[in-house]
């Protein structure tokens, strides 16, 4: 409702306070997207993505919570909340964006339900460093969506004001669950520190807000110490014209209103939202609360009709000045005299920059303290937009020519996984092992068995880094040639027993389908990947930055994908057997001789 008693419309303020949310997150995205693809050619498209809903959502979320507090320590900024609901809305759609991305990415395209696959892809839920992130973001982003959800006030009637809010009060567990995952996740992957520092400052911004605003709230609601049935609240002068004094009284909030040479006092709750009517002024002879506009005569504590919604009043006495009240209350609706005194001329008229949603414009200095803040913000997340962008660690020249299908020719192996031997250009008598995958996660072994050990020819994807090749099969992409001539000879170079250091990664991802495709934001993923049958690798990085690959087997070449699952994505030591077949490096491995060692 208005001073006019009229339902609140999508007025100029709600209008302008969508468009700047609007605006800040898209410079926020353009800023991210644009300077991650300049400054990382290699990123992909989805990895960039991700990454920049997923902060996105953080940034504002961040936002959204010190809003409260700000408003709690300064009225200027109460027109920040007003449409606070409509944020936390936006907040929710980029976090579901993030999410699925990210499943579809780390969890789609294999034989397990994507949702599942969060929780039991990586069970190591007993370690810290390797326990898994990614149920968090699940748990944090089902708490926004029932807030979203709810965040209509067709919610707010029907569940009553004080279910309603607590149900959104649980957007502190999803803050908590969300630091978690990206402590967890992110933090863990990126050699940069600004990631960490930027998550801890936030913390401690948001932590510190809310602690200065519970101190002043806490300062207020310090019991009134009474004389028998009354209590001594505050002395005349301490109240504004038009204005209230806040007190706690038998553990109710109680607010005094001084007003055309009158006092009255009623609950400091409004009926609508629990809106803090005691922050409020007296507008047209009404308590108007500064949330949303909604009306109670100071007298009765009842709005005028045609509306029915009513606050319990207060009695008060004048004694010396002092303002004296009883602390039990009357029944909502029930008129009190207000007690008569005298003010000063003009002081009932002063502007002290009070704001109201409903308003088509607020007063100058409060619209200045709210420009300042949306500046202040928009600037802070440019400003991690462009930081996060720029520090992200280096992306590796790896490559998927996903949507270009080629066709090419070599000799199909079946083991020790698919590959097919190809000529190298120049070099005759000299092959090159291109691995062979299905599409999704799932490996090429059934695929190509009615073809192995034959010459054939093949569509399908390149996928590359370094110098290792592998190729995507296209369905039904592989054929017989006419001609079968000699098999190639692929000679094996005998090797020794080694002791490797390195992380098991599967090879489709690693080699270019995903960038980054190592580490503990993939873990997931490459279990999903190894479990249906991609090839497993050992991936070394030397200290001169170089990186050796192993194809990981068991003893006579036999598959081993199932028994490394447990491995994928931590720093390891792995003895073995490493020998050459042709241009492969392969590492024949006892999975008993695997040992989990530091970063």
């Amino acid at each position: 409702m208005s001073t006019g008693y009229v339902s609140v419309g999508w007025n100029r303020q709600k209008k302008w306070y969508d468009r700047v949310m609007l605006a800040g997150i898209l410079i926020y995205l353009a800023l991210f997207l644009g300077l991650s693809m300049m400054m990382h050619p290699n990123i992909t498209a989805e990895t960039a993505l991700i990454r920049g809903f997923g902060s996105g959502a953080l940034v504002l979320l961040h936002v959204i919570l010190a809003m409260g507090p700000l408003c709690r320590l300064d009225n200027r900024f109460l027109p920040l909340l007003y449409n606070r609901r409509h944020m936390g809305v936006a907040m929710f759609v980029m976090g579901l964006a993030h999410a699925t991305l990210a499943v579809v990415q780390f969890h789609g395209f294999s034989d397990l339900n994507p949702i599942v696959s969060i929780f039991v892809s990586n069970a190591n839920y007993l370690s810290l460093t390797q326990f898994p992130f990614q149920p968090l973001g699940f748990f944090a982003l089902t708490i926004l969506f029932v807030m979203a959800a709810t965040s209509h006030d067709f919610w707010l009637a029907n569940l009553t004001a004080p279910v309603w809010k607590a149900l959104h009060m649980l957007v502190y567990v999803a803050y908590a669950l969300l630091i978690g995952h990206v402590v967890l996740g992110m933090i863990q992957a990126e050699s940069s520190p600004l990631i960490a520092i930027l998550t801890a400052l936030g913390c401690l911004i948001i932590s510190t807000l809310h602690i200065w605003a519970g101190s002043k709230e806490k300062q207020r609601d310090q019991e009134l110490a009474g004389n028998g049935d009354w209590v001594d609240a505050c002395s005349v002068d301490d109240i504004k014209e038009s204005r209230a004094r806040v007190v706690s009284i038998g553990g109710e909030r109680v607010a005094i209103f001084k007003y055309n040479g009158k006092l009255s006092a009623v609950s400091n709750v409004c009926k609508h939202q629990n809106g803090p009517l005691g922050e409020g002024k007296i507008i047209d002879d009404c308590i108007t609360c500064p949330w949303h506009g909604y009306q109670y005569k100071p007298e009765d504590g009842a709005s005028p009709p045609p509306f029915k919604e009513r606050v319990p009043t207060f009695n008060l006495r004048l004694k010396e000045g002092r303002i004296w009240v009883d602390p039990k209350p009357n029944a909502a609706g029930t008129r009190t005299e207000p007690q008569l005194i005298e003010t000063e001329n003009g002081d009932q008229h002063r502007d002290d920059s009070f704001y109201v949603g409903y308003m088509p414009k607020g007063p100058k200095p409060v619209m200045k303290r709210v420009r300042s803040f949306v500046v202040g913000a928009m600037g802070t997340g440019a400003a991690v937009a462009i930081l996060f962008s720029l520090t992200m660690n280096p992306f590796p020249a790896a490559v998927f020519e996903f949507g270009e299908v080629r066709e090419v020719q070599g000799y199909l192996k079946e083991h020790p996984h698919p590959h097919l031997l190809v000529e190298r250009p120049g070099e005759q008598g000299t092959w090159s092992a291109w691995y062979l995958v299905n599409q999704g996660k799932f490996g090429a072994a059934e695929a190509v068995a009615p073809f192995a050990n034959n010459w054939v020819s093949l569509k399908g994807s390149l996928i590359y880094r370094d110098d290792q090749t592998m190729v995507e099969l296209a369905p039904g992409g592989v054929k017989l040639l006419k001609q079968q001539p000699a098999a190639p000879i692929n000679p094996v170079i005998a090797g020794k027993t080694q002791t490797v250091r390195g992380e098991i990664v599967d090879s489709k991802c690693f080699f270019g389908v995903m960038n980054p495709g190592d580490l503990k934001v993939h873990k997931a993923c490459a279990i999903r990947c190894i479990q249906g049958g991609i090839p497993p690798f050992l991936v070394q990085r030397l200290d001169d930055g170089n990186v050796m690959y192993y194809l990981l087997t068991g003893k006579d070449g036999k598959s081993i994908n199932q028994e490394v699952i447990p491995y994928v994505a931590e720093p390891l030591e792995i003895k073995g057997i490493v020998f050459k077949k042709g241009d492969m490096a392969i590492l024949e491995i006892n999975p008993k001789n695997i040992k989990r060692v530091g970063r």
